[in-house]
């Protein structure tokens, strides 16, 4: 495949902007090395502050080799640390790769079991923050809620198959007490290569749409818009969700950045009053 130019400009664009000092400027501008965590975190962070909340939960399901979770732990410690707010890593998986698919929706032709295996050791002394739940994901959700964590706002699913995502997506039946009223997802497997053939009746999608079916309080839902506003293109953007808690007792207060926002009415102007000389 040949290099591409653009992408080798935007790459070095990157790197330059991860020594700026202004994190707004490296979010905008994908300088971090997981956008997709950085983007969600960040938002996440922002709202928290804006709300009141000290700290904030962020999370992987499917920590696989563990590259990810080290990123992961890396953006929140750095946002954290320049926003004022404790961050909370978790990464869960079983640490044995991937399981057998239970039938079809499962997509098989796509994964198949033993992948993505996980070196517990070599991940475990390399993480400085981050805690590892090493279990079925349904025990590991309730361990993670009997540690009594900050409230969830950014929550990455990889874990590829539909009934594991559906098992992870129970978390989210936990009290609006471990939740910010709107948190951050990410599903990293809805967008892949030209065999994969995603679609919402099979995998992440259609666990995403059953559990919006279950939920008439809570939806997850796609944020409308969100490539148009984003500098650089990228696959990230269709796959960032909101969990939207109608019913979070916080969900309807305000948090935007502007409290008395007008649009007063401009002076009137005539073409004769606007014209100038050249």
């Amino acid at each position: 495949m040949p290099i591409s130019p653009v992408r080798v400009w935007r790459a070095l664009q990157r790197r330059a902007l991860r020594l700026t000092p202004l994190l707004d400027l490296k979010i905008r501008y994908d300088a971090f090395e997981r956008p997709q965590f950085a983007y969600g975190i960040y938002h996440a962070a922002l709202q928290a502050k804006a709300l009141g909340y000290p700290a904030i939960s962020a999370i992987e399901f499917g920590v696989a080799g563990g590259n990810g979770l080290l990123a992961m732990e890396r953006i929140a410690a750095e946002i954290g640390e320049r926003l004022g707010i404790r961050i909370e890593v978790y990464g869960f998986d079983t640490g044995h790769g991937m399981p057998g698919a239970v039938d079809y929706r499962d997509a098989p032709f796509i994964w198949r079991a033993g992948q993505f295996r996980m070196d517990f050791e070599a991940l475990a002394a390399r993480l400085t923050s981050a805690r590892l739940i090493i279990d079925d994901v349904e025990v590991g959700v309730q361990t993670f809620l009997a540690g009594d964590p900050a409230p969830v706002g950014f929550v990455s699913f990889d874990m590829d198959y539909y009934s594991s995502t559906r098992k992870a997506l129970t978390l989210c039946e936990a009290g609006d007490v471990r939740f910010l009223p709107r948190a951050f997802f990410y599903f990293d497997d809805i967008v892949g290569d030209d065999y994969e053939l995603h679609c919402e009746y099979i995998g992440e999608l259609l666990a995403i749409r059953e559990f919006n079916d279950a939920h008439p309080g809570m939806k997850i839902a796609a944020i409308h818009g969100l490539a148009s506003k984003r500098a650089i293109p990228d696959h990230w953007h269709v796959k960032t969700f909101i969990l939207h808690r109608f019913e979070h007792p916080h969900y309807c207060e305000f948090v935007g950045q502007r409290a008395d926002w007008q649009m007063p009415l401009s002076p009137a102007r005539t073409w004769l009053r606007s014209w100038r000389p050249v």
